[in-house]
């Protein structure tokens, strides 16, 4: 007598199942990139970051909740531009003032006033 060997038919037709997913080929398609088109698209990434942090710090979020401007909706319009508007932007955003300590502007007011005082139209420090 011979021995079979027993195996249930819901492994037969999964093993079935398997192979045959196994042989459906799914075509790929592949284009050759130039290094200029790498380097744009890492540059892309590059400014988009810079913009996303720029307008995401803690004292200009603030600003836009004043606004009433969502940070969420921020981070998916920057998402969204395209090179030309980043470059755009960050070309607007770099050619503002910068808004330091007030050093500067205190330094100018004090020179004036002791400027003034030594030719004599004012006398703001008076004379010991």
């Amino acid at each position: 007598m011979r021995n079979r060997i027993f195996v249930p038919k819901p492994f037969i037709a999964f093993m079935v199942f398997v192979f045959s997913i196994a042989m459906v080929q799914i075509p790929a398609q592949a284009a050759l990139m130039t290094t200029e088109q790498l380097a744009a698209s890492a540059q892309h990434h590059l400014d988009r970051e810079q913009l996303s942090a720029q307008l995401l710090r803690e004292d200009v979020k603030n600003q836009l909740l004043v606004l009433g401007v969502d940070p969420a909706s921020v981070q998916e319009r920057i998402n969204n531009l395209t090179q030309a508007e980043i470059q755009q932007i960050q070309g607007q955003l770099n050619s503002l003032p910068a808004g330091g300590d007030g050093l500067g502007t205190v330094a100018m007011v004090l020179l004036i006033l002791i400027l003034l005082e030594v030719t004599g139209i004012i006398d703001i420090f008076p004379r010991i």
